[in-house]
Order: structure tokens, then sequence, then C-alpha cells
């Protein structure tokens, strides 16, 4: 008996000393993204190929600091951590996790592959392009992420790893956060502008990128206050569940306040999406406590939550009286656009919709003629005199001198070029392109597409798309070259801008139907919804949380859920994509563990 219970307690500690000093360096892809990716910038300026669109520049060189060195290094990442998950989960199947509950993602891989394959821009989808840089090998490096999180997240020791990783971000994030708020932007500082460009680019800059970075709002080293206020508001649940869970006191207040300053700069990005998400995600929370019974509901407590709400509401709104109610003001939206419907060129002129009513501008001879379709009042001016133009205070238009007819015209706050060339009008570009306005196909949105900073707007040009990618997509980023971009009239009530390209829906699970087809989204949203049914069936259980295994895990799984919601909004970015699948692998993990747990064990005599 005595020799049985000694080799029962030499494994017993055989088993402690793996779980101890196991290979934590497996851990090192996931620790790559939380910690290393957020930081990498640096300057690369490439040309994105549309020059050869009339709706482009002629020149179309850009430069990146925060989208094309991180793709490539997600690329590398992501083909290690699929070496390793092979080697691993063919050498050690008893370590296996079931991959039931990744199918979907199997078959979103097979869409974006497919996508790739026959992409109206094979060159795009392959290496990545504009502002994004999501190929298809970077999307194909989100699902083995969060593969190999899942797979290889075990021990408590691996998640208190992760929770340092998350710690240390979180609070980085608050010192650059703070440093923006108070107005001493981290990415000026001359020090770190010759760490993210050559020598020669930093002589040619002079140490200071204008217009390039955002000034008196939250963006981390995110590029866009909207990418940072996703990232602050994952990173934020994550650390209210373990301040909600922590019971030692000191612990316990260090979170809170860290919380704290992580809600407030997700304010100072002035992000509305990211801000409801979390809110609905917290309400969400509390219900699951209620339902779970962890949670003693009595009338302190409902004082004391009451008085809680009432002083964060109070301070967000002392917070922006001092910023001018920068972001309250932009709650309500109002529908001040102009009221130009439609601008098209044609044979017989240029015909104008503005306000329900018909217009018509053309040239004959030396004389420019304009005519109110209502009416048939017709006004004419001889060329290189100015005609006031009635739809509305301070339009105008003049027939200027040059080698060729030009209609110059000032409408909707907007200088525009038309010419005349071979009988038939033409759009002049701001780069000095000649294209035709035609009408494009929208979605009746019933005058709301101003909604969400006209968000609606692109949403309605995006819809009448949809039908032609059911099976398969566009290609990986080529969004910009599928939406109609010479939406001139569009582009000019909704973003003051004309020659804007739109190159995404602003909406993840439209760009992802336009890029990799319908099919990828039924998959990824059968992923979401498994990720969040299965979780609440776990929280909704009566068990403590106590272990920094359920934790993370129920933490990160919140923090997905955040992502989710923040996506109506937002699009996938480098910035923002690669935490979340590292979370919902981690999640997965949580939940497959707990499950296991409950199951009751099969001894054998």
């Amino acid at each position: 008996m005595k020799k049985k219970q000694k080799v029962r307690q030499n494994t017993k500690q055989t088993a402690n000393q793996t779980e101890n000093q196991g290979m934590w360096d497996l851990l090192l892809p996931v620790l790559m993204i939380i910690i290393v990716l957020p930081w990498i910038i640096h300057l690369a300026v490439y040309s994105c190929g549309y020059a050869d669109y009339d709706w482009y520049a002629m020149d179309d060189s850009l430069a990146d600091f925060y989208c094309y060195y991180k793709s490539y290094f997600l690329d590398i990442i992501g083909f290690f951590a699929a070496i390793v998950l092979a080697f691993r989960m063919n050498f050690y199947k008893e370590k296996n996790k079931a991959m039931k509950v990744y199918i979907p993602l199997v078959i979103y891989g097979f869409s974006v592959i497919l996508s790739t394959i026959f992409s109206i821009n094979s060159q795009a989808s392959i290496q990545g392009n504009f502002e994004s840089f999501e190929s298809c090998f970077v999307l194909l490096s989100y699902i083995i992420l969060s593969v190999y999180a899942y797979q290889i997240m075990e021990y408590e020791r691996d998640y208190k790893i992760i929770w340092f990783a998350l710690l240390g971000i979180s609070i980085a994030f608050s010192v650059i956060g703070l440093l923006q708020v108070f107005g001493y932007d981290f990415m000026d500082f001359q020090w770190v502008q010759k760490l993210i460009m050559s020598k020669e680019a930093f002589e040619m800059y002079g140490g200071e990128l204008e217009d390039t970075f955002s000034k008196g709002r939250v963006y981390l080293t995110l590029y866009n206050p909207n990418y940072a206020a996703i990232v602050l508001a994952m990173l934020f649940t994550v650390v209210f569940i373990m301040c909600l869970t922590e019971r030692t006191k000191r612990k316990k207040t260090g979170y809170g306040l860290l919380a704290a300053v992580l809600l407030v700069l997700i304010w100072y990005t002035y992000s509305r999406a990211s801000l409801l998400a979390v809110v609905a995600v917290l309400c969400y929370v509390v219900f699951l406590q209620c339902k779970s019974d962890r949670m003693k509901i009595t009338g302190k407590w409902m004082a004391a939550a009451g008085l809680s709400i009432v002083l964060i509401i109070g301070i967000f709104v002392a917070l922006d009286y001092q910023a001018d109610f920068k972001y309250l003001s932009r709650i309500v939206e109002e529908n001040n656009r102009e009221p130009l419907e439609n601008l098209t060129t044609e044979k017989d002129g240029i015909h104008i919709t503005y306000d329900g009513n018909e217009y018509l501008l053309w040239m004959d001879g030396e004389t420019l003629f304009y005519k109110n379709e209502s009416t048939e009042e017709i006004v004419n001016a001889l060329k290189g005199e100015e005609m006031a133009l009635t739809m509305e205070e301070g339009a105008k238009a003049i027939y200027m001198n040059g080698e060729e007819p030009v209609i110059m015209m000032y409408l909707a706050d907007t200088t525009l070029h038309f010419v005349k060339q071979d009988n038939d009008y033409f759009y002049q570009t701001v780069a000095g392109k000649i294209t035709k306005m035609t009408e494009v196909p929208a979605a009746d949105f019933h005058g709301l597409e101003y909604l969400g900073s006209a968000r609606g707007y692109i949403w309605s040009r995006v819809l009448p798309l949809l039908k032609d990618y059911i099976f398969i997509g566009s290609g990986p980023d080529t969004f910009a070259e599928v939406f109609p971009q010479h939406d001139y009239a569009g582009k000019i009530v909704y973003s003051d801008q004309p020659d804007m390209v739109m190159e995404k829906a602003h909406n993840d699970y439209l760009t992802k139907w336009v890029q990799t087809g319908m099919i990828s989204v039924i998959c990824i949203v059968v992923f979401y919804f498994a990720l969040f049914w299965q979780g609440k069936a776990v929280f909704m259980k009566k068990e403590k949380i106590e272990s920094m295994q359920s934790r993370i895990g129920y933490g990160c799984y919140f923090a997905c859920l955040v992502y989710i919601i923040a996506s109506l909004a937002n699009d996938s970015t480098l910035q923002t994509a690669p935490l979340f699948w590292v979370f919902a692998g981690i999640a997965f993990s949580c939940i497959k563990k707990s499950k296991n747990a409950s199951k009751p064990s099969t001894m054998s005599s």
C-alpha cells in the first residue's frame, strides 16, 4: 500500500512539475500579437495600382506607417504558428481539443482562398493593398492564430502569462493615451519619428508629420481613433472582469483604477460604436451574474449601483463639457447635408437634381444656358460671365476660356469642372482626368444616409452590390475597386470630397460579403453565435469564478462580444482583428475546459 501511495504522490508531483515547467514558450505567437504587433510602425512607400482608374489620381504612390509591415509580421507569426500547431497536433494527439467549433472558420478559409484565386486584383489579394493590407495570408493567419490559442492554452500558468501580457499592454496604452489627452502626442516626439522612418525620410519631413496623426483624440499607436476605441474596449472588458472577480483588495483597487482609465480613454476616442458596445456587454455581464445567482441583489447593492452609474455619467458629462461637448453633440446626428440628390453628365448637358427639382446646364457656341426643368425658365450668360444658380444661395457657374469648352460650377460648397468633348459632357476630376458622371444604384435609406457619420450612405451603395458575391467575393483588399467610386455627387454630399476613395464599408460583415462572398459571412456569423451561446451556457453555471483560467477566459469572451457588436459600424483591421481572434481562441479554450470539468469522470477498477 505504501509503495502504491508513493507512486501516486510521485505521479502527482511529476504532473505539477510538467504544468509549472512546461514549454511556456509555445505561447510566444500569442504574446507577439498582444505585446509586439501594436508597436510595429514604420514608413513604407508603395503603389496601390489605382492610377489606371478614372476616379483616382495620376500618381498612385502612397505612404503607410501602420499596416504594411504589420501584415508581413502577422504572416510570419501565422506561418510559424501553423508549423508548431501541425507538429503538436500530430505528435501529441492526446492533448488535442475537439475542432468541431472551428468548422465554420475552415469553410470561411476556403472562401478566402477561392475569392483570392478569382480576385479582380490578384496582386492586392495576395499582398494586401490600400490602407488595409488584410491580404489572403493575413485572413488565414487570423484563423490559424485563433486555433493556436485554442489548442495551446492548457495550464493555469498559461493564463497567468497571458494576463501579465494584457496587463502590460493596458498600462502602456494608458500612459500613451493620457499623454494624448493632455496634448502630448507620443508619435510627435522626434526620437519616435526617427525610429519609424529612414534617416532620409526624417530629413524630408523635418520631424513633423503634418495631417498624418490625429490631434486632440486618443488613437494610441493604432492610426485611427476608432481602432484605438475597439482595442481599448476589449482590454477594458478583460480588466473589468479581473477586477470583478478579484478577492485581494489591493489588486482589486489597482484593476479598478486601470479599468477606469481605459474607460476614460475610450471616451476620448469619441467613438460611439465602441462605447455603446461596452455598455451593451456590461449590461449582459450583470444579467448573467444575476441569473447565475453569483450576485445577491439587495437594496444596498441597488443603491450603490445606481449611485455609481450617476457618478460615471456625471464624470463623462463634465469631461465632455471641457471639450465643448465634442462627444455629446455627435450622439444625436442632424441631417445638415446639402440636398444634392443627383449629378450626371449626358450628351445634352449637365443634369442636376437638387431638393426634388431638376436642372440642366449646357453650352452652345459662346453662351452658357441654365434651365429649371420644373418651370421651363431658361437663363443664359456669355463666356467669361458669372451665372447665379437658383438652387441654393451662393451657387454659380461660369463658361471659362481655354483650349476646350469648360464649365466651372460652384455647388454644395464644392468647385467642379466639366468639359465638352465630341458633343458630350464629362466631369474633370481634381487630378485632371476626364470621366462620366452616371446614376449609381442605391438602396433607399429614406433620407437617413447621413447616420453614423454617413455610414448609411456607404451602406446604401454597397447593398446593391451584394447579389453579385453570393459564393465568391471580389477578393481580399479589393473593396475600393468594387465600390462605385464614380458616385461623385454622393461623395460631395456625404464626405465633402468628390474624389475621396471609399476603401471599406465601415461594417465588417458587408466588407466581408463583398470581398470573400456571402458564404464566408454566414460562416463568420455561425462562429460568432457558437462563441456567444457556448460562453453563455458556461457562464450561467453557479460555480464561483476563481481560477485564472476562468477569469481570463470569461474576460476574453466578453471582450469578443464587444468586438462583434462594434463590427457593425467598423471594419476588420490589422490593429484590432488579431487581438480579437486570439481572444476567441482563449475564450473557446476556457469554455472547453469548463465543459470537460463538469462532465462526470469514468473510473475503471
